[in-house]
């Protein structure tokens, strides 16, 4: 239950935030239905209740798979299960041991309270029956180990899944044509950390730099906090070895914008993978979308990768604004010498991080981004 400070005179109580309140729902401290946390937009109870149970339950669903906590009804006789590996217009093509399969849905199955648009996602593991004359139907959704989203366009509170179970993020940007966006690398960290995956970086086009030192400055902010980072040319071939020994034996998701040359590093991989290749605009500088359907695809050494359209924006809707200094670790470590137990290190006197980015402590892009994101996240409630 929401705490509450003694009452000062002519103070309305104020409401302690509880920061801790998606671990203890996690831990069975908290029960969700009985104890909601006050914070979100200001919606009706009953629409704030609803949504933050959708939050716990995506959530809870990825911590069970990924500690194999689930247990599982034995497979019923005569159902085969496998892996989605393309969803298009209603139609799911299923991995059965190696014989793809085109399935429908079985109408019981939503996406109801899930917090996300879409039932069934490529990478889902699924229980498949056969319906005779009917075809193959999807009867089950397995627990997903990790899911990498987006906003639904409809619905801000909502996602819409783009992949499921993979275990690798490669985050591609490029040198040039576009130019890298940090704010989109920072935003796909935050997206890996949630989804439980783990990130690789991935600077494309390196060929057009004067040289690889300058590429590997602009990198050096993500270096020195300790995520991978590649160096690549789809052009002339340089870090493609690199690439392909950090794909083989995983099932990765590729994201980046639109022309920075995600089909054609897989194709550089691997050219069998007959994915589709444009080239950039010169009216806009901006690369044209080439990639419109997400695809499972298996590598000849072993893995798959995931060719996704070029993504302006991924879903972080299960982050909460006090929340977001987690996913910086270098402002998390100097949090807790701010003046304020509850700096938003933003505006505050005496903020600890502020002064490390004026100090040059703390990339003046990652603090960009910390803020632009902030600023996008859900406020809290302030009163009861």
């Amino acid at each position: 239950m929401s705490k509450r400070k003694p009452i000062k005179a002519n103070r309305k109580p104020k409401i302690v935030r509880d920061k801790n309140w998606k671990t203890r729902v996690l831990e069975g401290q908290l029960d969700p239905d009985l104890e909601m946390p006050r914070v979100g937009r200001v919606l009706p109870r009953g629409l704030e209740e609803g949504k933050v149970k959708r939050w716990v339950k995506v959530e809870s669903e990825l911590t069970l798979a990924d500690t194999a906590q689930v247990e599982m009804p034995p497979l019923p006789e005569g159902w085969r299960e496998g892996t989605v590996i393309r969803v298009s217009t209603g139609l799911y093509h299923v991995d059965l041991e190696n014989q793809v399969t085109i399935c429908s849905v079985r109408g019981t199955l939503t996406a109801t309270d899930t917090g996300y648009t879409n039932v069934v996602a490529v990478g889902d593991r699924v229980w498949v029956s056969d319906q005779g004359t009917q075809g193959q139907v999807i009867e089950r959704v397995l627990p997903r180990r990790s899911v990498l989203a987006r906003p639904d366009v409809k619905n801000p509170d909502l996602s819409q899944i783009i992949v499921a179970n993979v275990d690798q993020l490669l985050i591609i940007s490029s040198w040039t044509e576009p130019d890298p966006w940090l704010e989109f690398i920072d935003r796909s960290l935050i997206a890996a950390a949630q989804g439980k995956m783990k990130p690789l970086i991935c600077l494309n086009k390196v060929d057009l730099a004067a040289n690889i030192r300058e590429c590997r400055k602009e990198m050096k902010i993500y270096r020195d906090l300790g995520y991978d980072v590649l160096f690549t040319s789809a052009t002339t071939g340089y870090g493609i070895d690199t690439l392909r020994n950090r794909l083989i034996g995983h099932s990765t998701a590729v994201v980046g914008l639109s022309g920075v040359g995600k089909s054609s590093l897989l194709m550089a991989v691997q050219p069998d993978l007959e994915l589709r290749v444009n080239q950039v605009s010169e009216a806009s500088g901006l690369g044209r979308h080439t990639t419109t359907q997400v695809a499972l695809l298996k590598l000849n050494e072993g893995g798959y990768v995931v060719d996704t359209p070029g993504l302006r924006e991924l879903g972080l809707i299960t982050v909460r604004r006090y929340e977001l200094a987690l996913y910086f670790p270098e402002i998390l470590a100097l949090a807790g010498q701010c003046r304020f137990n509850d700096c938003t290190h933003l505006v505050e006197p005496d903020c600890a991080v502020i002064q490390a980015v004026e100090q040059g402590q703390i990339a003046s892009s990652r603090y960009a981004s910390y803020e632009a994101i902030y600023n996008s996240l859900p406020e809290y409630y302030t009163e009861s």
